[in-house]
């Protein structure tokens, strides 16, 4: 079981990157373009560390309590990868993608599902949160810091492709917000799917599963979206370390919170 009131101190923190991120139409281009994709490389190094650095490991460890077949947790995986891959090609066949050319190839940047899939995504990690606190305290913790940390470039590309899309300075900012409730939406969703799983005694079925399907998400993000969108830059060199920034972070996170 987790604690509610920890929870509801989680929920307010995700709250401030997006809310923060409001001021960024305001600020000059160059100095938005500049703090763009190291905050990506930065994410797509968290998203992949907290896969490979705490889901997994807990994934497996709920596996053998359960005694349940291996494939199950890499079922769950595949099936988070694959709907949001699904989900992409809809919302890019109806044109709410887009793209932009480098080197006579269209690239499709991170964030092409636009302000929707942001708020998809952040309801995915709102949803997450509980059942990995339920399931152990540095979980959560670690996840809830990774997508504190990670909402950043969220919230800064939503911005950014409002306005490309044409809308002002205060609409832009606006739609941000959206981004800013997502996550405690989500965390309440999951709070409640939790409960409900408990009273049936399929708690640990429910997290095992919601823990593979997140991993699925989150290598989804950052190895199909975030990493292809910066490859085509040059300082590729800069940008693989602002990666391994991300990775350490969420290291240091899983190694420095209590069990």
């Amino acid at each position: 079981m987790f604690d509610v009131l920890l929870l509801v101190i989680l929920g307010a923190l995700t709250l401030f990157p997006p809310l923060t991120m409001m001021a960024v139409p305001y600020l000059g281009k160059r100095f938005s373009k500049r703090l763009l994709h190291p905050m990506l490389g930065i994410s797509a190094g968290l998203l992949l560390g907290i896969v490979f650095l705490d889901i997994i490991p807990e994934g497996n460890r709920l596996t053998a309590e359960l005694k349940a077949s291996p494939m199950v947790f890499g079922v769950a995986i595949l099936i988070g990868f694959f709907v949001l891959t699904v989900i992409e090609q809809y919302m890019l066949r109806k044109g709410m993608g887009h793209g932009h050319e480098a080197h006579g190839v269209k690239i499709k940047p991170f964030g092409t599902l636009g302000i929707a899939a942001l708020t998809v995504h952040g309801l995915t990690d709102g949803f997450v949160i509980p059942i990995a606190l339920a399931s152990s305290t540095t979980l959560g913790l670690v996840i809830t810091a990774t997508m504190v940390i990670h909402q950043v470039p969220d919230s800064f590309t939503g911005v950014s492709m409002a306005l490309a899309a044409g809308h002002t300075k205060k609409k832009a900012a606006m739609l941000t917000l959206i981004t800013a409730v997502d996550t405690p939406i989500g965390i309440v969703f999951g709070a409640l799917a939790y409960l409900g799983a408990n009273a049936t005694g399929l708690a640990n079925w429910l997290v095992l599963l919601a823990l593979g399907i997140s991993a699925g998400t989150f290598i989804f993000v950052s190895a199909a979206d975030i990493i292809p969108e910066l490859q085509h830059h040059s300082q590729s060199m800069r940008v693989t370390l602002f990666i391994l920034v991300g990775f350490a972070i969420v290291l240091a996170f899983t190694f420095m919170l209590p069990e």
